[in-house]
């Protein structure tokens, strides 16, 4: 009986599904453009590569960037705010399991950030 049990075990047949890229497959050859969907859709093969290299991320990565950007350059936080209101409906329905997590750890980081600022800044002068 026990061998039985033990036979299931090692019979058991595990799917998974193609991890490799279209553009890492080197036997392709001249075809590799046609594979990779060159003519059904440009944008979705023009991005393919940034969101294999981000893991299915780069536009959050992008808007994150461009929010980050907006600050450094003009130092007021209503135009990143603005950007991120106009992504965020678009975001939110193109990834919307990731959408949660991500919102929480920029939120904690800017909100980290903002505490250490006003640590650094207001909480170290001397006001007289």
């Amino acid at each position: 009986m026990l061998l039985l049990a033990l036979q299931a075990i090692f019979y058991q047949v595990i799917v998974v599904n193609q991890t490799e890229a279209c553009f890492m497959n080197f036997t392709a050859g001249h075809r590799m453009w046609e594979q990779c969907g060159i003519r059904e859709d440009f944008l979705q093969f023009a991005l393919l590569p940034w969101e294999w290299a981000t893991g299915g991320n780069f536009s959050m990565i992008l808007v994150s960037v461009m929010v980050l950007f907006s600050y450094i350059k003009y130092h007021k936080v209503l135009y990143p705010v603005m950007i991120g209101v106009l992504f965020l409906p678009v975001t939110f329905f193109v990834f919307p399991d990731t959408f949660l997590s991500y919102a929480f750890i920029l939120g904690f980081g800017l909100v980290g950030g903002i505490v250490v600022w006003y640590v650094i800044t207001h909480q170290t002068k001397e006001y007289g």
